[in-house]
């Protein structure tokens, strides 16, 4: 009999603990090979993580359970609510040891493609009766005499039920506890499985991760992307992609080696700017200028300036993973941060790395905004800084202080005094915040129309003060010795809604409509005047192609998988723009596009053949990706 209500709820909690590390040595135990390149004490941080993983999956599932023994005290309600915890947590377990089971065939945790397994019921049946029956039989018998000891354990009872202050006090220490273990972390952002990286390898990450924190993490239904035959799909990617410059190296991948020998390392630095949409910024859109970004507009004219530039999707995070690995994000899977880093990808950052650069990655939203800090960390960027990072320059005459993440200019600054400190050559990567709602600006200066902290008119502001910004960081790094031997990209993450809508018509009083497509218009600016002649490129490309233009502009040697080839080579027969938009795909091409819900095209701009055309290259493109990420042969 335990001592109190609080002693009784301990022992399953602890027991779970028990259970979870417990299938984690088995994991190991099971294929030990896939963990190999863990140093001893690599393998320690990893397993102190995945302590912390089973501490979030237990306490989040269980604390419904830990609130009602702590206040209920008639012994057969407690019983009920003992075995109906126990039920729960088995489901945790048994999914946990599937999991380790389904390693087997991906090497890496199952996420959301649990929920894709029913259309293999049969196979699934087969397997636990066949290949699996001593697994399910062992199973089986440990789920009964979990339930059983369950049961006895909550019908012995406790001694003393406690009650009063002692109660209160004891109530408001458990419940802080659970709240910390939920949470395991303080920042804006919940722990996500991209935190469970102790180090930057894919191997950490598969040991610190439970299957059941990986399945309710991604817990959506994802498309089924089968449409075309797997074969065929990476058959007709890799004519899509086939290159005389990076050559494939096997049948089963997308994988492509760089082999070019550049002895003259450049520096590189890349700004991604938070909603530049090309039908907003002049020099890029096609409809009436309206004068907000006249820097970048100079910037354009001085560099190479791509203006058949498209965003992979329509979240940041989205830009991000393609800029950092050369994807798009399926349909229906988890972008980088939620899930998709459990397949072994290309990084941008961890090739830089390996040609010899010096690496760092900032954003000027909070630290853990779209996870951006753990994504960089995997991503192979060295440093990590976000707003709390950045000390307030630009509100010190105002007094208008940041209200969420911190100005463009601050980060600017930031980003210009950490580059300063680096060895080069180095790589750098900031994201800008200020182009994002609310409109928050830190001067009236740069309020040129009536301020909206929502509407256009705030949008319109925010583009005059985020070009200002990246006026006055452009010309206080070109007195930087470094400047002439560095090469600067600027793109955007998406674009930014409707340019005709009713509040713009008024600035855009005889413009027409577009067509959507261009809502995924944004541009593109390769700045290093030193370096590269001025010119405007009209060649097709997507942020997948940025990854692979900077290996082959730089000479660099890679072994990389990306949905994107370079824009300077001129092998490439065919160029598309791959993106993924809500519950819709689609694909770009020279003469059109298309829109497709994995059903039908639901909007086109090429006529009814080439139509089709167009949707066997994209369910093609769309199976080939999905399947070898699901597969675990993207990269390996």
């Amino acid at each position: 009999m335990n001592k109190n209500q609080f002693t009784q709820i301990l022992t399953p909690i602890l027991f779970s603990f028990f259970v979870l590390m417990a299938i984690r040595f088995t994991l190991y135990n099971f294929y030990s090979e896939d963990f190999h390149d863990l140093s001893l004490y690599e393998l320690f941080l990893s397993f102190v993580m995945g302590f912390r993983v089973d501490m979030i999956t237990i306490f989040t599932f269980s604390s419904p359970f830990i609130l009602l023994l702590i206040f209920i005290k008639y012994q057969k309600i407690r019983v009920f609510i003992g075995v109906i915890w126990a039920v729960v947590l088995n489901i945790i377990f048994l999914l946990s040891f599937s999991d380790v089971l389904y390693f087997d065939y991906i090497h890496r945790h199952i996420s959301n493609e649990i929920f894709n397994l029913g259309n293999d019921i049969d196979i699934i049946i087969s397997m636990a009766l066949g290949s699996m029956l001593n697994y399910t039989l062992l199973t089986t018998l440990l789920s009964i005499l979990y339930f059983y000891f369950t049961y006895k354990f909550f019908r012995k009872g406790i001694k003393e039920f406690i009650v009063g202050k002692k109660l209160l006090i004891y109530s408001l220490v458990t419940i802080l506890l659970v709240f910390i273990g939920i949470r395991n972390n303080f920042g804006g952002t919940s722990f996500g499985s991209s935190d469970a990286f102790a180090v930057n390898k894919v191997s950490s990450g598969n040991i610190a991760l439970n299957g059941f924190f990986t399945i309710y993490r991604t817990a959506k239904k994802s498309q089924e992307h089968n449409l075309v035959p797997f074969n065929e799909a990476v058959a007709t990617t890799k004519a899509l992609l086939a290159s005389k410059k990076a050559p494939f190296i096997n049948e089963i991948t997308l994988m492509r080696r760089y082999n070019s020998d550049n002895s003259k390392k450049y520096n590189i630095v890349i700004v991604l700017l938070e909603s530049f949409g090309a039908e907003h910024i002049d020099g890029f859109t096609r409809y009436k200028e309206l004068n907000v970004t006249p820097y970048f507009k100079k910037l354009s004219n001085e560099g190479v300036k791509f203006t058949n530039f498209y965003a992979n999707g329509y979240r940041s995070i989205f830009g991000i993973t393609s800029l950092f690995t050369g994807i798009t994000t399926p349909a229906g899977a988890n972008y980088l941060g939620r899930g998709l880093e459990l397949s072994h990808l290309s990084y941008l950052g961890t090739v830089a790395k390996d040609n010899g650069y010096s690496t760092v990655a900032m954003q000027a939203g909070n630290k853990r905004s779209y996870r951006v800090g753990a994504v960089s960390h995997l991503a192979g960027f060295d440093a990590y800084y976000g707003a709390q990072d950045m000390p307030d320059v630009e509100s010190i005459d105002s007094g208008r202080k940041p209200a969420t993440g911190t100005y463009d200019y601050n980060m600017y600054d930031f980003y210009h005094k950490k580059l300063n400190e680096m060895q080069e050559p180095f790589m750098g990567f900031a994201f800008t915040v200020s182009t994002h709602a609310d409109y928050h600006l830190p001067s009236k200066k740069f309020e040129r129309y009536p301020h909206d902290l929502k509407n256009y008119n705030g949008t319109l502001n925010a583009f005059i003060y985020a070009d200002n910004a990246l006026e006055r960081f452009m010309e206080s790094v070109k007195k930087e010795p470094w400047f002439k031997n560095t090469i600067f990209i600027f793109t955007a993450d998406h674009g930014h809604g409707d340019a005709l809508n009713p509040l713009a018509k008024k600035y855009r009083p005889n413009d027409k409509p577009l067509a959507s497509i261009e809502h995924f218009r944004v541009p593109l600016i390769i700045y290093a005047p030193d370096i590269l002649e001025p010119k405007e490129i009209t060649t097709l490309g997507g942020h997948n192609d940025i990854f692979p233009t900077i290996v082959d502009m730089l000479g660099w040697k890679a072994e990389i998988a990306t949905m994107g080839s370079s824009l300077f080579d001129d092998s490439i027969k065919e160029r598309f723009v791959y993106f993924y938009a809500g519950n819709l795909i689609g694909l770009i091409m020279d003469d059109g596009y298309i829109k497709h819900n994995f059903k039908n095209i639901v909007e086109s701009s090429v006529d009814e053949n080439r139509s089709k055309e167009l949707e066997k290259y994209l369910l093609s493109v769309d199976t080939a990706e999905a399947q070898l990420l699901e597969k675990n042969r993207w990269a390996k």
